[in-house]
């Protein structure tokens, strides 16, 4: 079986911190490192760390330049689902896994201003999935009731809800272009940062030019263990994606259809998460996403018309 990248996506830190993003496979925060206060003991020749010694003598702490992000890890190579289906020809774009289910609405942006609403999203910073690019806010644009995500060459975007939750629904209605070298990612991210431990949920991630296949993962385990289903249709047209989180199951819908589900407690993340969305750009993974090249656009937009987040009643 080939495999798709492992993730280590972007996730926002606390909300007033804008280096946010998920880390799996996106390593997208530059840590800010101190350094510990020496200070001299009393004795010659011996240095005193942590606590500085009472002196008369005041000792000031140099601060040290940004680190820079870690390297990504080479193992993040998530399994391409073994089982796959066709998205049903009688299920219309427009329906809503939310509507047909009667899931109560808790927490919504319909980008209907002119700027990306800074109390409910945190950008992304940093680079990008596998250390190819880099992640800069000036990729993500609202405009036309819509929020896009442009990749241009090797900076895309990516953002983070500030909120996170312990269960409930996710349902985003977004659109992919064509464009070989860039995949687009719909996820929840552990709010704790701790991949994959604390698990990752990817409920629409297409990471092929074509766009013709849709991949739905579930991360879990310090393993990086995964569970998922390929589905296939046409994702360059508007549709529905959710995915619903509970005590005893994750399922995943498109356009109201159920396409995947798994009851496996095992699987079932174990902790808060919060959703985020992301272009990544190649190369990526075995056979996931390719390196860019003379059939990739000079940019590529990602596109999101809504989300919707909802509670488990």
């Amino acid at each position: 079986m080939s495999q798709a990248p492992e993730t280590t996506r972007a996730t926002p830190p606390d909300p007033d911190d804008d280096d946010r993003g998920p880390r799996r496979r996106r390593p997208l925060m530059t840590a800010l490192t101190l350094l510990s206060v020496l200070a001299l003991g009393a004795v010659l020749g011996i240095a005193v760390t942590h606590q500085p010694a009472e002196s008369s003598q005041q000792t000031t702490a140099t601060p040290a330049a940004p680190a820079p992000p870690a390297a990504p890890r080479d193992t993040n190579d998530p399994l391409r689902p073994g089982s796959a289906s066709a998205l049903d020809p009688a299920s219309r774009s427009d329906s809503e896994a939310a509507v047909k289910n009667n899931w109560p609405m808790i927490a919504h942006d319909e980008f209907d201003g002119t700027s990306l609403n800074r109390d409910l999203w945190s950008p992304y910073r940093g680079e990008t999935t596998g250390g190819v690019g880099q992640h800069k806010e000036e990729n993500l644009s609202v405009r036309d009731g819509k929020l896009t995500i442009t990749s241009r060459g090797k900076t895309s975007g990516g953002l983070a809800w500030r909120d996170g939750q312990q269960y409930g629904r996710w349902e985003v209605r977004a659109k992919t272009n064509p464009g070989s070298g860039y995949g687009d990612v719909i996820l929840l991210w552990p709010d704790a940062e701790d991949w994959p431990e604390g698990g990752e949920i990817n409920f629409m991630e297409v990471p092929k030019g074509d766009r013709k296949e849709s991949h739905m993962i579930v991360h879990y385990g310090e393993d990086n263990s995964q569970v998922g289903k390929t589905i296939t249709g046409d994702f360059t047209q508007w549709h529905n994606y959710a995915v619903e989180w509970a005590p005893d199951h994750v399922a995943g819908f498109i356009d109201g259809q159920e396409v995947f589900r798994t009851t496996d407690r095992d699987v079932v993340p174990p902790r808060p998460m919060h959703l985020a969305m992301q272009q990544d750009i190649g190369p990526y993974g075995d056979d996931w996403i390719p390196a860019l090249d003379e059939r990739s656009p000079d940019t590529l937009d990602f596109q999101v018309d809504w989300v919707r987040i909802y509670g488990l009643q």
